[in-house]
């Protein structure tokens, strides 16, 4: 029996950890969370400068971790073409529309239950767009994997760190674990 995906993985980079910070980009995979089958893909960098004049915030303490990151991870923060914040999050509801049947039974997860997805909320917000995605939706990796109790330092990273699809479905494989130990 075929079970259609409406899981979806968030990963963003930002320049900060507050609610507010400035997110560099947003990347996105659909997948279903009982056996870790992956979908689609989206990944999209996002203007910072419009973000800042919009009450973004850039943390001075993130700014300088980034600094102190490896070459490879510093080229994944800025490999992508930037896009304005409307521009952005239109083409973000656009593919979660196209990708997941009932946007009511999606599940959006992030890492982090004042994370990803309370930042991608928050952007929303302020630039004015509507996110297709009620707040319902939202739910959290960490949370998973603590009521599983595994250990996700087990999973070996493939792939590059700070590139968000590698880094959801790195997620995605200890979550689909998580799922399973707890069914």
């Amino acid at each position: 029996m075929i079970t259609r995906m409406r899981d979806i993985m968030v990963d963003i980079e930002t320049l900060g950890t507050d609610s507010n910070s400035v997110v560099v980009s947003i990347s996105a995979l659909v997948f279903n969370l009982a056996t870790g089958e992956l979908g689609k893909e989206f990944e999209i960098g996002i203007d910072m400068l419009e973000q800042a004049l919009h009450g973004g915030i850039i943390d001075n303490n993130t700014v300088q971790w980034w600094s102190n990151q490896s070459n490879k991870a510093k080229e994944q923060l800025v490999r992508l073409d930037r896009v304005s914040v409307s521009e952005a999050l239109e083409l973000f509801n656009m593919w979660i529309e196209d990708n997941i049947a009932t946007l009511k039974d999606a599940k959006l997860w992030g890492n982090g239950s004042g994370f990803d997805n309370v930042l991608i909320r928050n952007l929303y917000r302020r630039h004015n767009v509507d996110f297709v995605l009620p707040y319902w939706c939202d739910n959290d990796v960490r949370t998973l994997v603590t009521l599983s109790n595994i250990d996700t330092r087990v999973y070996k990273f493939e792939g590059t760190k700070h590139n968000g699809i590698d880094d959801c479905k790195h997620q995605i494989k200890y979550c689909a674990d998580a799922y399973k130990a707890l069914t």
